[in-house]
């Protein structure tokens, strides 16, 4: 489970405002946050950074 949508909320972004930030598409946002697909490392890096968040926040299951 991830925290993509709970930080995109609190940031007031829409799905397409994320995705243009880091450059994916609106439907990559949407996937990886009902947990249908799981994003790269680097992919994640960018959305934190684009949620101003640490990547632990959004995926809890990183923190060991």
């Amino acid at each position: 489970m991830n925290k993509i949508k709970d930080y995109r909320y609190k940031a007031k972004l829409s799905q397409n405002e994320l995705a243009q930030a880091v450059g994916l598409t609106t439907g990559a946002i949407g996937l990886y946050e009902r947990g249908l697909r799981e994003p790269s490392l680097k992919t994640i890096k960018k959305l934190a950074q684009a949620l101003k968040c640490k990547p632990t926040d959004l995926f809890p299951v990183l923190k060991g």
